[in-house]
């Protein structure tokens, strides 16, 4: 993969999209962590 360092617009990373992916991608992983962690602890 060569970066075209010409082209700044092409690629926004920080977009609407981004801040929608990781709103909820941050919480998912973070339930589906202590899901998995509470299936191991014992009552």
């Amino acid at each position: 993969m060569i970066k075209v360092l010409n082209q700044p617009v092409a690629y926004p990373i920080f977009t609407f999209r981004w801040l929608a992916v990781h709103g909820l991608a941050v919480p998912t992983v973070f339930f589906l962590g202590a899901i998995t962690s509470m299936q191991f602890i014992q009552r």
